[in-house]
């Protein structure tokens, strides 16, 4: 089983369920925190996982399995979208885009 999927990520619910949003965080990161605060305040349901309070080896491993299904380097914080499509950093214009929160 790989290590994205066996992970033990947080729950944070909102209104909108759709679509499955997951966000690989570091605990210290501003821009990270600021990601997750948009994602609450547009009532998004989400899952999370801070990637600096897991095992190094555990990490690396999580990191080489998202490299490889979405083809670059893992920058947080991470949004992956229905397990298809990842943005790397948080810009909210490419989230909103994304997420179908633009006009």
């Amino acid at each position: 089983m790989r290590q994205i999927d066996s992970a033990q990520y947080h729950k944070v619910e909102g209104e909108k369920n759709t679509p499955q949003i997951r966000v690989y965080a570091l605990s210290t990161c501003a821009f990270c925190e600021k990601a997750m605060r948009y994602l609450e305040s547009n009532g998004f349901t989400y899952e999370y996982l801070f990637m600096d309070r897991i095992p190094v080896e555990d990490k690396r491993q999580m990191k080489a399995e998202l490299k490889e299904q979405f083809g670059n380097i893992p920058v947080f914080p991470l949004l992956v979208i229905d397990q298809k499509e990842a943005l790397s950093g948080f810009t909210e214009e490419r989230w909103a885009q994304s997420l179908g929160l633009s006009q």
